[in-house]
């Protein structure tokens, strides 16, 4: 019965895997900017698929409120924001999507070749393995938000801040481009 559990994970993990790039070309294909981000929206639901199929609950509820919740949001209100006309620089837009494709496709083959052993390796027999005094007395595989807190906030403290401020900057971007097409 473990045998067919982990089979049937492995499958709707594949299936949500290929599910997420269909969504990732639509966003990178896509004429128009309001399709963009509905194709980012499929692409990072079916992410929080691919999380749910690996038994990483607390992951894939975070990538459903995070992204799927509230970045997607900012990025409908910078689309409507932003009144993008034909005029302004519909020629771009069309050029863009050309060039996206192949750029894509060409970052994609050298991530692949760069990260060939940790992406067609062995896989973990633990789905996150953290230093000895982090993980004393908690089990990873049965506490996942623990597991997943206790790396974030002592080992990656520094990328999650990091991060947030790079949000915190395209959002005050979004805010001033947003300002300067009204006025």
């Amino acid at each position: 019965m473990e045998h067919f559990i982990e089979t049937i994970g492995r499958n709707m993990f594949a299936i949500f895997g290929v599910m997420a790039l269909a969504g990732a070309a639509i966003m990178v294909a896509s004429r128009s900017a309001v399709h963009s981000v509905l194709g980012f929206l499929f692409a990072m639901l079916c992410m929080a698929g691919c999380y749910l199929s690996l038994q990483a609950e607390f992951l894939g509820m975070a990538q459903i409120l995070v992204y799927a919740g509230g970045i997607v949001v900012l990025f409908l209100f910078v689309v409507m924001l932003v009144e993008l006309t034909k005029h302004q620089g519909g020629d771009i837009f069309h050029l863009q999507s050309r060039y996206a494709v192949v750029t894509v496709l060409l970052g994609a083959a050298a991530f692949a070749a760069v990260f060939r052993k940790t992406l067609f390796g062995a896989a973990s027999k633990e789905a996150l393995v953290l230093r000895a005094d982090l993980a004393q007395g908690l089990d990873v595989a049965t506490h996942n938000a623990q597991a997943v807190s206790r790396g974030l906030f002592a080992d990656y403290l520094l990328p999650f801040e990091i991060l947030s401020v790079i949000l915190l900057v395209a959002l005050v971007g979004a805010v001033v481009l947003a300002k300067t097409e009204r006025v």
